[in-house]
């Protein structure tokens, strides 16, 4: 009986294991929860979305190239609706713009 049971385990680590890999291939995109840490590609609606490209109604978006309503958005190139846009050269209705050419209704722009 242990074997069987050893089987089974055996089974489902192989199963999670693909998952992950074809997760990580072709870049995740989460939808809700508070941690989205594994999502590379995009986040709607995480609280934690520091590896994503692109987030929508998420937090702490660190590596974001394009901010939507999220925050921490440090390194996004386009913020809309968007916190901490440090770098960003497109600024709309954002806060801390310092490097933006462009910029309507954001805050901290050149100029």
């Amino acid at each position: 009986m242990a074997f069987k049971t050893c089987a089974f385990t055996k089974r489902w680590l192989v199963v999670a294991v693909i998952v992950m890999c074809l997760c990580t291939g072709y870049y995740c995109q989460c939808t809700g929860g508070t941690d989205c840490t594994s999502c590379t590609s995009a986040c709607t609606g995480c609280g934690n979305c520091p590896n994503a490209q692109t987030c929508t109604n998420s937090g702490n978006c660190v590596n974001a190239q394009t901010c939507t309503t999220s925050t921490n958005c440090n390194r996004a190139v386009t913020c809309t609706s968007s916190t901490n846009c440090y770098t960003a050269t497109t600024c709309t209705d954002s806060t801390n713009c310092y490097a933006a050419t462009t910029c309507t209704n954001s805050t901290g722009c050149p100029g």
